[in-house]
């Protein structure tokens, strides 16, 4: 069975985990691991200067629980190892609340309830946080339905972003729907910040901030009667600003897009293990001249080429659900970003993903090169067609060693040296 493990800032004895637990248990094996004390607000802190005491508890549904004297973040780190050393169960996934009040918009950032399903995630575990909307809440029926689909949800998605959930606090036949949404930015919704009180002291306070009729974030929907999901990632970088600062830096005017190069692909395509050596070579050279690479993963194929991982620790990710990588709102955004006209492209599904996303690109005005020899499909024929195709569109149809051996004409001779090592050895 799936195995499942929850956690909340609330305690562990709160109505909404142990809900939660009676819920999943009936299709996962669940493992619970808890604060013994309330630590809302408490954001990813870590006990770090003093030990910590987990004592054995029963909750109903699951297959064992603990109480940890610490954090949100510190309950999911311990579960994990102590899961795999002492029981061999590595959790499929960390579910973590159901959260009494929303953790929707700026709380995101201070969220105990999020920083249990964040220390998941930055552990490789799909990790889901729930919250409903009253520090009273009593209707969960809706968010508990969802949690099979929750799930389906997280397996298309990279294990490294959460979903965050937000549901109103009504019954179910009063909530509208979902809607996959933004967290709001600072300053819409709600302001967070410290009054004083009568005693002369400071306390933290939440209070109502401006909106608008546009209906773009959690907090509006919410206010509309629908349950928001939020994808929050968990990456410490700002893609935006990485491919800028290297578009301004890089030597060489393009941009290079690797499509679809994930575990799960190889087994679709002919000539697989060729397909890999050859893309590897191309992201390890282009990468060794400064060149930057931006890597397009579809949901539900899996992690990256694990040879080309070696070599694509600089580049940038766009995840997308449907194979046109142009349907993610983050492609528009991080391809802006570099200053540059032309790209080369490679990858795999070459009469698919690579297809579309390349199209992507000519509509846009970019000058577009194909590696024909990176990139792949299930059938001869099929990448004939798609390279045919994508020259009568305006591609430019190229080699690994033609493309690559120009880039690198520019090149100090210690690049050189090492960019021919790369490609013909």
């Amino acid at each position: 069975m799936v195995k499942v493990l929850v956690t909340n800032d609330d305690g562990i004895d709160v109505h909404g985990l142990t809900i939660l637990v009676e819920a999943l248990a009936q299709h996962a094996d669940v493992y619970v691991v808890a604060p013994k004390e309330q630590q809302s607000g408490k954001s990813h802190s870590i006990t770090f200067m003093r030990e910590v005491t987990p004592e054995e508890r029963d909750v109903k549904g699951a297959v064992a629980a603990w109480v940890l004297d610490g954090t949100p973040a510190d309950c999911v780190m311990w579960a994990i190892d102590y899961l795999k050393d002492e029981l061999g169960v590595t959790p499929d996934y960390v579910i973590s609340g159901i959260n009494l009040g929303y953790n929707s918009g700026l709380a995101a950032y201070y969220s105990g309830t999020i920083a249990g399903a964040r220390e998941g995630a930055i552990n490789n575990i799909r990790s889901i946080a729930l919250s409903a909307g009253s520090h009273k809440a009593s209707h969960f029926d809706y968010m508990l339905g969802m949690l099979p689909q929750l799930m389906e949800m997280s397996d298309r998605i990279s294990p490294r972003t959460i979903l965050n959930v937000n549901a109103p606090d009504l019954p179910s036949w009063d909530i509208k729907g979902v809607r996959i949404c933004e967290a709001a930015p600072r300053g819409y919704g709600v302001r967070f910040g410290f009054h004083k009180t009568e005693s002369g002291n400071y306390q933290m306070t939440g209070g109502p901030d401006f909106t608008d009729d546009k209906m773009r974030y959690d907090i509006d929907w919410n206010d509309a009667g629908y349950v928001a999901i939020t994808p929050l990632p968990t990456s410490l970088a700002d893609p935006v600003a990485l491919m800028r600062l290297k578009g301004q830096t890089s030597r060489n005017e393009c941009l290079t897009v690797i499509v679809g190069a994930q575990q799960k692909m190889l087994g679709r395509l002919k000539k697989a293990d060729r397909f890999e050596k050859r893309i590897t070579k191309l992201t390890h050279a282009v990468s060794r001249m400064g060149v930057p690479v931006l890597l397009t993963e579809e949901g539900g194929l899996g992690e990256m080429l694990p040879e080309l991982a070696s070599y694509a620790g600089e580049a940038e990710k766009v995840e997308h659900v449907h194979p046109d990588a142009w349907t993610s709102p983050d492609m528009e955004k991080v391809v802006s970003s570099v200053d540059v006209e032309r790209v080369l492209i490679a990858g795999a599904a070459s009469n698919i993903e690579l297809l579309q996303t390349a199209l992507g690109f000519i509509e846009r005005g970019y000058e577009v090169t194909v590696i024909e020899d990176c990139c792949a499909a299930s059938k001869k024929k099929d990448h004939a067609v798609a390279m045919k195709d994508l020259e009568e569109a305006g591609c430019r149809i190229s080699t690994l060693e033609t493309e690559v051996m120009q880039l690198a004409a520019s090149c100090s001779k210690q690049v050189l040296d090492s960019v021919k090592n790369i490609l013909f050895t």
